[in-house]
């Protein structure tokens, strides 16, 4: 009889499915722990980053006065967006407004003038025409952050009549001297443009308005100017005129723009001593918006016109590493992004893509092409013509032909000469003598026919063997006497490389000085003794001798200089001094 488990039993359970599902939670355990442990390695290798192993760096910016209250506050947020860890350096970016001239010069030797701020390692001018002087100090291009063109700040009434009547750069000068220049615009009572130039510290406006006006008048196209254009007649002629209206309006102006500015403002009627003041466009818009001035608009003449492009230039300079130099590529990128452009926008800049501020305090017109910026051998020739402008004179200018004996001289001299008559202004009166030559040409206005005949005489003038005599100076100064001009300077230039001592011709020539000094004709005779070696320019105050060249210096307040008639830079030079 079979046997049977009892009713009673218990039956034994299976390990198997037990240990597998220990086996897949101990499995989902320990993944678990991987990605937690990943995670705490890189939020550790995050927190080690971010203790800024190597310390703390500060990002120095140097950036123009109209645009560096904005970059200060895009560095702030640029700081603080999020850590700025560059080679184990906690960055933080920093901004300090800095005239751009000052900057640049500093820049160019290498030797930053504390006085300036702190060493930058980024470098937001005006314009391209600082970079371009501290070119050696500029890593790389620099990229445009803005642009903003040259206006001119002037009375509503004004801005109506200038552009009724579409008055361009190349005008500017005519209304500056003409007396009822803008009576005949419909501004009864206004009298001349009265437009301001100043030359203190900031004023690149100055700068950009005298290379508008001198493109204008030289060129068909956006430029750039040159060297010889800057200095041809045109050009001289044109910002002459406008510095010689500038300074008649003196202190009223001020030294600065904002100066000159306050003045427009302060007076925008026919009473007012300044019209006009040249300006960058977002310089206006910030002081409108500040209410620092009102009741003043903007002309734009049409035609290529300066920009304003605030190039941001990293430093290539001995306080600059990769760090900062990394540091500021990074902040350049940042704030040429849409949504820091748009605060560059907001503060009156123009910014491509996007659009000019709502309820702006002045009209945000389309603007001419920009003009090509010059290089600083240009712009230093304008702005010697600006402080030192061309007043019409009368010079008659006396050679010794004997002159032409001694090496090249006689070419250099003609040569010299007649590059000088071409950038004469027209207003200027010139005459020429030889000695072997008396009939030469009479002292005359420049009109197209006197500057025909005077390149004529000088390509044509004899030669002799003979030194100048008194009796040539007499009648050279004749000349003078009789062309006299008593609202300018009149002169008499000789070119000589010596002086015979006839006593009696002397004294002749003497009393004829005399005579004419008594009349109230102030002529100054200017000597030029073509020698070598060459010296220094002296202005006699007394007679060193009364029977030498001297003696005429001394009794009429000229100059007397030596000169090696091989130095064609130096005769140049002191030639157009005397001339101009």
């Amino acid at each position: 009889m079979s046997r049977h488990r009892g009713a009673g039993g218990v039956r034994g359970i299976s390990k198997g499915p037990i240990i597998a599902v220990v086996t897949l939670v101990l499995l989902v355990l320990a993944t678990i722990g991987w990605f937690r442990l990943r995670d705490h390695i890189d939020n550790q290798g995050i927190q080690a980053a971010q203790t800024c192993v190597e310390g703390d760096a500060v990002l120095e910016i140097s950036a123009d006065p109209t645009i560096a209250p904005t970059l200060t506050t895009l560095a702030a947020q640029w700081t603080a967006d999020t850590p700025r860890v560059i080679r184990d350096h906690c960055l933080t970016a920093h901004v300090t407004a800095t005239a751009g001239t000052p900057a640049a010069a500093a820049l160019a030797d290498a030797a930053w003038n504390p006085a300036l701020g702190p060493e930058p390692a980024l470098w937001v001018p005006l314009d391209t025409r600082a970079t371009t002087r501290a070119e050696p100090a500029v890593d790389g291009q620099p990229k445009s952050l803005a642009t903003s063109p040259l206006v001119l700040a002037v009375p509503p009434e004004l801005a109506h009549a200038l552009t009724s009547a579409g008055t361009d750069w190349s005008q500017l000068p005519a209304l500056q001297t003409r007396r009822d220049a803008l009576d005949a615009l419909g501004l009864p009572g206004w009298g001349t443009l009265r437009l301001a130039l100043p030359t203190g510290a900031g004023t690149d406006a100055t700068t950009a308005a005298v290379e508008a006006v001198a493109a204008a008048v030289t060129t068909t196209g956006t430029g750039p100017l040159t060297v010889d254009r800057a200095e041809s007649q045109p050009a001289v002629a044109a910002v002459t005129a406008l510095a010689l209206g500038a300074n008649t309006i003196g202190a009223a102006a001020g030294p600065t723009t904002a100066d000159a500015l306050i003045a427009v403002a302060s007076a925008p009627t026919a009473t007012g001593e300044v019209h006009a003041v040249p300006i960058v466009e977002q310089s206006l818009y910030t002081a409108l918006k500040n209410h620092t001035v009102a009741g003043i608009t903007t002309y734009r003449p049409p035609g290529p016109a300066p920009h304003a492009d605030y190039p941001a230039a990293i430093v290539d300079a001995p306080w600059v590493d990769e760090t900062l130099a990394r540091a500021a590529a990074e902040f350049v990128d940042y704030v040429r992004q849409p949504e820091q452009a748009r605060a560059l926008a907001d503060a009156g800049f123009r910014v491509d893509g996007q659009p000019t501020p709502a309820g702006a305090p002045l009209p945000f017109e389309p603007t001419a092409p920009a003009l090509a910026a010059p290089d600083p051998a240009t712009v230093d020739a304008l702005l010697y013509t600006r402080l030192n402008p061309v007043p019409a004179r009368s010079t008659t200018v006396l050679i010794d032909t004997s002159a032409s004996t001694r090496s090249d001289s006689s070419t250099t001299v003609t040569t010299t000469l007649a590059a000088i008559l071409d950038r004469s202004p027209d207003h200027s009166a010139i005459g020429l003598r030889t000695t072997t030559d008396p009939a030469a040409v009479a002292l005359g206005a420049l009109t197209a026919e006197q500057r025909a005949a005077l390149s004529q005489a000088l390509a044509a003038r004899g030669t002799g063997n003979t030194n100048t005599t008194f009796d040539a100076i007499a009648e050279a100064y004749r000349d003078t006497a009789d062309g006299y001009t008593a609202d300018r300077p009149n002169s008499l230039l000789i070119i000589t490389t010596g002086i015979d001592d006839d006593a009696t011709a002397r004294e002749e020539l003497l009393d004829l000085i005399a005579e004419t000094h008594g009349r109230g004709r102030d002529i100054r005779i200017d000597v030029v003794m073509l020698d070598a070696p060459a010296t220094t320019t002296t202005t006699p105050t007394t007679a060193t001798d009364g029977g030498d060249l001297e003696t005429l210096v001394a009794d009429t307040g000229g100059t007397f200089t030596t000169i090696d008639p091989d130095d064609g830079t130096t005769l140049s030079d002191t030639l157009r001094k005397l001339m101009f």
